[in-house]
């Protein structure tokens, strides 16, 4: 057993009705890399109808691809609306892909139907567009020092950002929220959403350190060095996107 003292809990939100294939993958890209440097790391599955403390996690994820389930998610999410928020507010990191990106914002409308109010976490507006998105996608992260962050795309919703929020990535290449304003995604104090699909922490080393650090500074209100690892698989992956194959 670990004699390490830091520990980091997860709140993985409702893999039960919005999981997709990347999910699991992004959640364990997380532990793992914590895990090798000896942090400790426990994975909570938050289902449907269990209720949430935040004060409890250190990081959440919320993601899936399936949008007939939204309503159900978003009930749940609801559910725990003041936890959530609290956990938001006092910068606790949320990521939040796809469909979880959707219903951080403020509300969603799908092809032909009324607008439903989602949870203003995000001042995003999400609206059915006319085209599909999807392919590589690589943009710049301010927060990274600018550096590149690589994933793929796939989505039909086209997202507005509003005051307070800012983009997570500023693109150089794919559609990103909306194919006009060449943004993708969006973040507010350790809020991010994403419309890339596919297991961005494992593509993306540095953004998930970057999410272990914080959830640690966070926690133990003091910045804590993360050992280097060796990450030449993943970066193979990162640049393979970026050099466009």
């Amino acid at each position: 057993m670990s004699s390490n003292p830091l520990k980091l809990k997860i709140a993985y939100l409702y893999p039960d009705i919005l999981h997709s294939f990347s999910d699991l993958a992004n959640v364990e890209a997380f532990a793992m890399r914590a895990k090798w440097r000896d942090i400790n790391v426990q994975i909570s599955e938050i289902n449907a109808n269990e209720r949430i403390i935040s004060s409890k996690y250190d990081f959440f994820y919320i993601g899936g691809s399936n949008i007939i389930n939204l309503e159900d998610a978003l009930m749940q999410l609801k559910q725990n609306d003041l936890e959530l928020k609290t956990a938001a507010m006092s910068n606790v990191p949320i990521l939040a892909v796809n469909c979880g990106y959707l219903l951080m914002g403020n509300y969603y409308q799908l092809h032909n139907q009324a607008q439903i109010e989602a949870m203003g976490i995000l001042n995003i507006d999400s609206i059915a567009g006319k085209n599909h998105h999807w392919g590589n996608i690589v943009g710049y992260c301010e927060f990274l020092k600018n550096r590149t962050v690589a994933g793929f795309e796939n989505h039909g919703i086209m997202s507005y950002l509003k005051e307070d929020v800012a983009p997570f990535l500023t693109l150089q290449k794919g559609s990103g929220n909306n194919g006009r304003d060449k943004t993708e995604g969006a973040r507010y104090n350790n809020v991010i959403g994403t419309y890339m699909t596919s297991p961005i922490l494992a593509q993306n080393p540095h953004f998930c350190d970057f999410l272990i650090a914080t959830a640690l500074r966070i926690k133990y209100k003091c910045r804590i060095p993360l050992t280097p690892l060796c990450d030449d698989i993943e970066w193979y992956s990162h640049n393979y996107i970026l050099d466009g194959k």
